[in-house]
Order: C-alpha cells, then structure tokens, then sequence
C-alpha cells in the first residue's frame, strides 16, 4: 500500500512540477531581437540596453565571449538563450518548493494537506486554508520551512470554526 501512495506522490509532484514549467515557458517575456536592443545604433548591445529590456546581468556576462563588457548580435543571441535559462530556473525552483511541500504536507498525518494551499515566490511561501487545530497550524509552518530553498513563510492558514 505504501508503495502505491509514493508512487502517486512522485507522480503527482511531477504533473505540478510538468505544469509549472509549461506556465514558465507560455507567460515568459520574450527579448526582443537585437536592433530593438540596440537603442542608439552601434551595432552593440552594452549591459544598460540589455537589463532595460528584462536581461539578466549574469547572462549578458555569459553571452559577451570576447569579454569586451559588449555584445555582438552573435554574442546578443547567447546571452538571450541564457537570459531564458536563468529564468526559467528561478521560476521551476519555486515550483519544485511548492510541489515539494504540498507532497510533504499530503503525506503527513497531523496535517490536513489537501486543505492547505502552497504559494512560493523567489523562495518565500505562503500557505493558506483550513484546518481543524492551531497544531496543524504550527506543523504545515514546520514542513514549509524544512524544504530546502524556503527563505521564509507566511502563514495565513486558519481553524474551521
């Protein structure tokens, strides 16, 4: 029996973690192409240009191979492809540390999981719902903040009167 119900808590943590990043991937800005980059014409994207359309610092510094603090439209087309990693990696690690927690908190018996619903952003949770006890209260709190990557939690879940 246990080994059907983890069974369908790993399938379920990845259906969340499949959908999240689907989501990531259909609602991410897309960079636009290089001459809208380029805002005064140089025929080279600077880091100010590239962070004023939504860039990423870390993937102008991965895209500029010739280390010139500039980016060609060759070097502009790496640095985008990594600005889209970078994000997509932040957004799944949100959804893996609420897909982690929901799991944790339908597994745990002092926890009316399917109750409480699970929120993260950039590592901060927030939980919300309904339980029976100000004990199952404290115990979701708990669980959240065990999961690696949680920054912090805020706790709105309230007993059913």
């Amino acid at each position: 029996m246990k080994s059907n119900q983890h069974r369908i808590l790993n399938l379920a943590l990845a259906g969340v973690l499949g959908a999240f990043s689907a989501v990531a991937l259909a609602t991410a800005p897309v960079m636009p192409n290089f001459k809208t980059v380029d805002s005064n014409g140089d025929g080279k994207v600077t880091l100010e240009e590239f962070a004023a359309k939504g860039g990423q610092p870390q993937a102008f510094r991965e895209g500029d191979a010739n280390r010139d603090s500039h980016l060609s439209s060759d070097e502009y087309v790496k640095a985008v492809a990594n600005n889209d990693r970078i994000k997509a990696g932040k957004f799944a690690d949100d959804a893996w540390i609420t897909a982690k927690i929901k799991a944790l908190l339908v597994k745990d018996e002092g926890v009316q999981g399917m109750s409480v619903k699970v929120e993260t952003h950039k590592g901060d949770v927030q939980l919300s719902g309904w339980v029976n006890s100000p004990d199952q209260i404290a115990r979701a709190e708990k669980i959240a903040l065990g999961v690696d990557g949680v920054k912090g939690v805020r706790n709105d879940i309230q007993v059913k009167r």
